[in-house]
């Protein structure tokens, strides 16, 4: 994706995203009031990591829901069994999903909540966990956080694509940005032929 052109979609979602940014502070404290964030990692929703990028190997899986990320546990366990010297990072996006994540996760597994989907943020996230491998899982695709790794030229792989992946608000505001962001995807695991044809 080096060198490619980026939609007017992308930039639209790109400007809009910067611009919004000065509330972010008061959009997490809000959230940490409601129990939504967790108060002692606000920064990593920033890209800024809370734990050191382990030496060697790096695979990382990103499960947005609880459904998700308790679907990927036996992935991380059957790769860190598989691959001697491998580190499997862990994102997602909920307190809950944490919680359950710090209480499940095998040993050579770390978590860290996904960073907001900022084009500062994602990178600055990027650049401190260089993952070598990176496998989404879910429909909720982050088009500054897809088109930051692309770039960064870290294979991407969207696993357990569903029919509802193009049904996002986002998308109606930016039309060209699904492209744009599908395109980002080194290749795209469908869960049924109906899903695959929206792909």
């Amino acid at each position: 994706m080096t060198g490619k052109a980026p939609s007017l979609g992308l930039l639209c979602y790109r400007a809009m995203t910067r611009a919004v940014s000065p509330l972010v502070p008061l959009l997490l404290r809000r959230r940490e009031a409601r129990g939504k964030e967790d108060p002692a990692r606000l920064c990593e929703r920033l890209g800024v990591p809370t734990q050191d990028r382990p030496e060697g190997p790096l695979v990382w899986l990103h499960g947005a829901s609880v459904g998700e990320s308790l679907s990927i546990l036996p992935l991380v366990s059957r790769l860190l069994a598989a691959v001697p010297g491998l580190h499997v990072l862990v994102t997602t996006g909920t307190v809950t999903s944490a919680k359950l994540m710090a209480d499940r996760l095998p040993a050579g597994a770390l978590h860290q909540y996904v960073p907001l989907d900022h084009p500062d943020y994602c990178a600055r996230f990027l650049d401190h966990w260089r993952p070598d491998i990176f496998l989404w899982t879910g429909g909720d695709l982050k088009p500054a956080l897809m088109v930051c790794a692309a770039r960064k030229d870290i294979p991407l792989y969207l696993v357990d694509a569903d029919e509802t992946l193009l049904e996002r608000p986002v998308w109606r505001w930016f039309p060209d940005l699904p492209r744009a962001v599908l395109g980002s995807f080194t290749e795209i695991l469908a869960r049924s032929e109906a899903a695959a044809r929206q792909v």
